[in-house]
């Protein structure tokens, strides 16, 4: 559907807002698309109406989501629609927003719009992540670990080692870009010095991103203090505030998080993402934190690269314990990404 398509341009981008597309036809002619581009911004069947004038009396409006019916940082675009002369709107899935949720359909049906919903299963899959946060207030977690045939994530004594090709490193941006916000933590950011941001097809796209950093260790060199669109420090209550004060005035934000016996409470962390409004965050980190991850049930997706190489016994280890990672899994996939194999998991969270 061409305003899914649409509305795939700005995943990512959009939120605490879903991201929408829309299409204007008439007679069987595409007179205009449109698409959600951020927060704040005019909604995707406002830019598809804004140059139509009254060529768009009696068109058909399509959009991948039911049109809104409140104020927020824009006006509804329920009123665009109804001052703009459609005849009839078709959208793909149902806002589950309270504020909207039938709202949107029902106003425009009240103004004598025909305004129904043709339900499509990829609109659905599309959205998951917006209904989740519109109902937990929380993102969805979606994690990616390389690995070699014998499990091991690093050389002796924890030697970074390139482990995957060009092919599976497209599928990190891909991801990276489709995300609202990067999760890592102070041990890859002090071992590999990532630049966590988008590079793809010659275009560079930083992304928000938060560092799991107990202790506010990140070194002032990180080059991650360039690369990110914002970057911020999740620590413990108990942390030197002199190392507070000095990471704010430099511009990063820092949020004191409460701890567990095994480090950071995640689901503090995750409850605080969702705040910021994040629907889809992508997590990249070390073997220990993806453990903790999966045994906490906290991800919704988990990507295992494997690469065809074995690194030895001495090598380190994914995994610290045996993870029982298909008992909880409800699909899984495996696929040749070039010369190396993704296991693809998804998991189903409360």
């Amino acid at each position: 559907m061409e305003t899914l398509a649409l509305a795939s341009e700005r995943r990512g981008f959009c939120a605490p807002n879903p991201s929408v597309g829309a299409v204007v036809v008439k007679d069987g002619v595409v007179l205009a698309r449109g698409r959600h581009w951020a927060a704040g911004w005019p909604h995707a069947e406002v830019e598809a109406l804004k140059d139509l004038g009254g060529s768009v009396r009696g068109a058909t409006l399509y959009v991948s989501l039911e049109p809104c019916c409140h104020w927020g940082k824009t006006p509804p675009c329920t009123e665009r629609i109804m001052a703009s002369g459609i005849r009839e709107v078709y959208y793909a899935w149902q806002d589950p927003n309270p504020k909207v949720a039938g709202k949107g359909a029902e106003v425009l049906n009240q103004a004598g719009i025909s305004c129904e919903l043709i339900p499509l299963a990829e609109a659905e899959s599309f959205y998951e992540s917006y209904a989740y946060w519109v109902q937990h207030q929380r993102p969805l977690i979606t994690a990616k670990l390389a690995m070699s045939l014998d499990g091991k994530i690093a050389g002796p004594q924890g030697l970074t080692v390139l482990l995957t090709g060009e092919t599976l490193r497209y599928h990190t941006h891909s991801w990276r870009k489709r995300s609202d916000a990067i999760l890592t933590t102070i041990n890859t950011l002090m071992n590999d010095d990532p630049q966590l941001n988008v590079r793809l097809a010659g275009e560079v796209v930083p992304k928000p991103v938060y560092v799991l950093d107990s202790q506010l260790q990140l070194p002032k060199t990180a080059r991650i203090l360039t690369t990110a669109a914002t970057l911020t420090l999740f620590h413990a209550e108990k942390v030197d505030s002199k190392r507070v004060r000095d990471w704010v005035a430099a511009g990063v934000h820092c949020k004191a998080v409460p701890a567990t016996s095994q480090g950071l409470d995640l689901m503090a962390i995750l409850n605080a993402l969702g705040q910021d409004g994040w629907h889809d965050v992508w997590v990249e980190v070390g073997g220990r934190a993806f453990q903790a991850f999966l045994q906490q049930r906290l991800l919704h997706r988990a990507f295992f690269y494997i690469a065809p190489i074995l690194l030895g016994e001495q090598a380190l280890s994914a995994f610290s314990a045996p993870i029982p990672l298909l008992e909880n899994a409800i699909h899984r996939q495996w696929r040749a990404m070039g010369e190396d194999g993704l296991y693809e998991l998804e998991f189903a969270v409360d």
